[in-house]
């Protein structure tokens, strides 16, 4: 793909597929639905509104919103003006809402009604904000009075990019920034996923991509502000798919498995064994309740999706094809890779993986590494070079995107996946950066010091346990229990975030340079059977 030749921007796609299948359903969230011509449309208007008010191209978007039509509708818009959208976790509190609006520098953002208390006191309000949903909402009045486009489309393109907000090694969210047309090959199959082709390489062929897939419905179950949830909405979009958002907060297997069968969904895409398991549960609990002739493939994510659990979805639903993707905000998607008899996740050679040591060099036959891929990759890390220059490496004159996750080359070119290089907690596809979590319990009065480590998890793969050592000065008696620094943490840290468990110890073991020893907290939580 030649991205200076030709315009890949979302905004011009979408409005290509709208032009071939204009009343084909795109989305659905609850009684809503809309067309492709009618998403195309809004997107038109909501863009024109934004221009109106002061959003170039350029500037930052929030979407502060949980799953709903408007959150798609506002990515689209932004790309439209060549503003950049960035996500927003819609569980924050307001100390993180006042990083990431700032880090972001956010000239404009969609809120839905709910979430406007947090984000009212924030010194970093953006100038231009519009409230959707609920009492307050303005977004069907602004769509009213826009005019019927902005400003006619600008010719250089190609280079628009957006933002995908994850966390970073200190706990703070980190502002990925993708081309649209890198992000378009490294995590959206092109768009070409769904098709014999494959990826395009001009804009108008996303019209014959569109003709060659069939009409199938795609249910991405977790909220849009995390990748791979947006990913597989926008894969599905390009090959003119229809859309199924779940506008309630929370997971509640049943109510998806009701929506598969109201719906007739054919793609379900979860994150890992924390959706994947109440799923088979339930599935295995009641068989007879559900009809689901038209579900084809269930696909994970962003956590780890357990051949057990895996196995426990087929039994229950046999002509259904299950798979686990392994990719990142920083790499795009990976793959889904085929799991060893040892039950980790292997990738045949491929030019575009690498395994890369200490210091910098290619990993030679056994060695162990970090997983890293080279090809279209994000620009950096928006507004931190140091950190872009840290995760995006040259090697042998090709820039590689260093994954985070340990790998080991083997002999026959492949790849096999270990894990996370890192202490970072997965719990149910949300990454929980434990220094984070350490700083709030040691701003708490009584808190000498504390570690925090991820330790396994039936549902969720791993969850937040805390060790804690408290002040001498504190009374036995009297002194803080675990209860109360959770409440603590809450104050502070989205819920996800806050331990489910601590551990009090007389001090904390770290290293004669002051490291901390992670091994020793996980030793002491499994001892205390946390």
């Amino acid at each position: 793909m030649q991205a200076q030749s030709a315009s890949f921007n979302f905004a011009d796609l979408l409005a290509l597929v709208a032009s071939e299948v204009p009343t084909r359903t795109a989305i659905v969230c609850g009684d809503e639905r809309i067309t492709y011509a009618e998403f195309a449309a809004r997107v038109e208007r909501l863009a024109a509104w934004l221009e109106h008010h002061g959003l170039r191209a350029g500037d930052t978007l929030a979407l502060h919103l949980g799953n709903r039509i408007e959150y798609l509708i506002g990515f689209f818009a932004a790309c439209r003006l060549g503003a950049l959208p960035f996500n927003v976790n819609y569980r924050y509190v307001e100390s993180e809402l006042e990083y990431l609006y700032d880090n972001a520098r956010a000239a404009a953002a969609l809120v839905e009604s709910t979430f406007l208390p947090r984000v009212a006191p924030l010194r970093a309000r953006p100038k231009i904000l519009l409230a959707v949903g609920g009492e307050h909402d303005e977004f069907a009045a602004a769509l009213a009075e826009a005019t019927d486009s902005p400003s006619p489309a600008r010719t250089a393109r190609s280079d628009d990019r957006i933002i995908i907000y994850t966390g970073g090694t200190t706990g703070l969210p980190k502002g990925v920034v993708w081309a649209q047309s890198d992000l378009l090959r490294a995590a959206l199959g092109g768009g070409g996923f769904f098709s014999r082709k494959g990826p395009i390489t001009a804009p108008a062929e996303i019209v014959e991509r569109v003709r060659e897939s069939p009409p199938l419905v795609t249910f991405p179950v977790a909220p849009l502000m995390h990748g791979a949830a947006l990913w597989a909405a926008l894969s599905s979009i390009f090959a003119g798919h229809t859309i199924v958002l779940r506008a309630t907060a929370g997971f509640d297997a049943a109510e998806v498995l009701d929506l598969c069968v109201r719906e007739r969904v054919n793609i379900l895409v979860i994150v890992g064994d924390g959706m994947g398991r109440p799923l088979a549960d339930a599935l295995a609990l009641e068989p007879a309740r559900w009809s689901l002739e038209a579900l084809m493939h269930v696909g994970s994510g962003g956590a780890v999706f357990s051949e057990a659990v895996q196995r426990s979805l087929r039994a229950s639903l046999p002509r259904v094809v299950t798979a686990s993707s392994l990719g990142s905000t920083e790499s795009g998607t990976l793959g889904a890779g085929a799991a060893g008899g040892d039950g980790l996740m292997k990738f045949a050679p491929r030019p575009d993986l690498h395994v890369v040591c200490e210091g910098q060099r290619l990993a030679v036959i056994g060695e162990t590494g970090i997983l890293a891929r080279s090809g279209p990759l994000p620009i950096e890390y928006f507004g931190d070079p140091e950190r872009t220059a840290r995760t995006f490496v040259e090697l042998a004159g090709t820039r590689m995107s260093l994954t985070g996750d340990f790998a080991r080359l083997e002999a026959d070119g492949s790849i096999t996946v270990l894990g996370r290089g890192s202490t970072c907690i997965n719990s149910g596809g949300e990454k929980i950066f434990p220094e984070e979590v350490e700083q709030v319990l040691k701003s708490h009065p009584a808190v000498l010091d504390a570690l925090v480590v991820g330790m396994p998890d039936a549902r969720f793969g791993e969850r937040v346990v805390a060790v804690v050592a408290l002040r001498r000065s504190v009374d036995a008696e009297e002194g803080v229990t675990v209860d109360d620094l959770r409440d603590h943490c809450r104050g502070a840290l989205a819920g996800y975030k806050v331990p489910r468990a601590i551990a009090f110890e007389g001090s904390v073991s770290r290293s004669n340079t002051g490291k901390p020893d992670y091994l020793w907290a996980k030793e002491i939580a499994s001892a205390a059977g946390l």
